[in-house]
C-alpha cells in the first residue's frame, strides 16, 4: 500500500464517522482516521530523497601491450 492508499483509507473512516449517531463511535471513527492518515505520513517521510546522478562516461582503460 501506498500513501494514497492509507489516505483513501483515512477518508472512508471520516465518511463513516458523519454516519455515527454515538460521539463515542464518531470519535473511534475519527482517531482511525487519523491514525491511517498518520501512515501515510510516515510512509512518504520513510521514501528515499531522489536525487538526480549525473551519469559519467564510462573510464575505458587501453589495452597495454
Amino acid at each position: 500500500m501506498n500513501a494514497e492508499g492509507y489516505r483513501r483509507n483515512a477518508r472512508r473512516f471520516l465518511v463513516r464517522a458523519r454516519q455515527m449517531i454515538d460521539p463515542e463511535n464518531r470519535a473511534v471513527m475519527i482517531d482511525l482516521a487519523a491514525r491511517w492518515m498518520r501512515l501515510a505520513e510516515i510512509f512518504e517521510a520513510a521514501r528515499p530523497v531522489q536525487q538526480q546522478q549525473q551519469v559519467q562516461p564510462e573510464d575505458h582503460k587501453k589495452d597495454k601491450k
